[in-house]
């Protein structure tokens, strides 16, 4: 059970890339202070009871970029194969494929933020798709069993898609009504889509080594987090195939998915195919 706590994790801070990109230096160096000494090193400001280290800590980790331990209010911070790769690719976090990879790490059901995580893969089903806000609040209070408010649970979420890190993705417009948006297929985000469905299918489908089409969108959510619509993500599927990455068997129906790689091995491959 998630608790307020874990919720309000953000402090109702947004995530900042430019200091999420300081967090991934100190990483590089296996860092290990308080949030005072991050801080210091970093220019991230912080207090004793509120401030920005924690949360930007905290975002770089859902996202997949760093890991960290806690002990005796001092964090050691680390980089992750991902985080090492868009470190060196793309270390101030410019490039839209890098948001898209944050963006995917923060949502994603197996190891996001909860409040995300529900938003992209709990209410979005299709593109198109329109819910307003005081639904959402509804089912995300029975989802999560608090009784909380709307801007506790999705305040920042919101203006991290309409005015922050993630606007310029044009996943969702966001009032009243939230519209999550068909988004077309982009080239350049090729391997990011494989990395995407090779890391959910080994975290969710850990024994499976054939899925059907179905499966990849109901169980692993994969459509949602990227905007596509199923015959985008066929298309998808045909181009990782001809990459070696995926075999598909359209003899079966529904079709299955074959894994033939791993999403480690695809992180090298992220931005081949930035143009």
């Amino acid at each position: 059970m998630i608790s307020r706590s874990q919720l309000k994790f953000h402090e109702t801070f947004q995530p900042e890339l430019h200091y999420i990109s300081k967090i991934m230096e100190l990483a590089g160096g296996r860092y290990s202070g308080t949030k005072f000494d991050i801080s210091q090193k970093t220019g991230i400001p912080t207090g004793i009871q509120k401030g920005k280290v924690e949360p930007t800590i905290k975002y770089a980790a859902y996202m997949g970029l760093v890991e960290y331990t806690y002990t005796k209010g001092e964090y050691e911070l680390y980089l992750t194969p991902l985080g090492k790769e868009i470190y060196r690719q793309d270390r101030y976090l410019h490039e839209p494929l890098s948001h898209w990879v944050c963006h995917y790490g923060l949502c994603c059901t197996h190891s996001g933020a909860p409040q995300w995580a529900f938003l992209v893969n709990g209410v979005h089903y299709h593109p198109n798709e329109t819910i307003t806000s005081e639904y959402l609040h509804t089912l995300a209070k029975q989802h999560f069993r608090l009784d909380i408010s709307f801007e506790e649970l999705f305040g920042v979420v919101k203006r991290t898609f309409t005015d922050g890190c993630f606007s310029d993705l044009s996943f969702l417009s966001w009032s009243d009504t939230l519209l999550f948006h068909e988004l077309p297929e982009n080239p350049e985000l090729l391997f990011v889509y494989a990395y995407a469905l090779l890391k959910s299918w080994e975290s969710l489908l850990v024994d499976k080594n054939e899925i059907t089409v179905i499966e990849a969108s109901e169980a692993l959510h994969f459509h949602n987090a990227f905007g596509l619509h199923n015959d985008e993500f066929l298309d998808i599927l045909d181009q990782l195939s001809d990459h070696g990455v995926v075999a598909v068997n359209r003899q079966l129906f529904p079709a299955t998915i074959i894994r033939l790689a791993n999403a480690e091995a695809i992180i090298p491959k992220l931005y081949s195919n930035l143009l």
